[in-house]
């Protein structure tokens, strides 16, 4: 998390539920991994969550994780635990 707070200051004013999402994605993907994302990270953080969750579910993760990218995607889209 610490890595977090250095290279994406803002994520921690996004509510509990979608800072799971981004800790679930940097463990899994490595913070380095995560910043790949920038078009969703930037949909992220202007609280665009349908294009933040979009965005997610075309990527090339999406495909190699499979119903985890769709339930990390819904839970970035609605802002509760499915």
């Amino acid at each position: 998390k610490t890595e977090l707070d250095t290279r994406l200051p803002w994520w921690r004013d996004l509510d509990p539920v979608r800072q799971r999402v981004i800790v679930n994605m940097a463990f899994n993907l490595g913070v380095t991994g995560l910043l790949g994302f920038k078009n969703t990270l930037a949909t992220v953080k202007a609280e665009r969550w349908d294009k933040a969750a979009a965005g997610m579910l075309a990527s090339k993760w999406a495909k190699q994780v499979g119903k985890r990218a769709t339930r990390l995607a819904q839970m970035m889209k609605t802002g509760s635990t499915p």
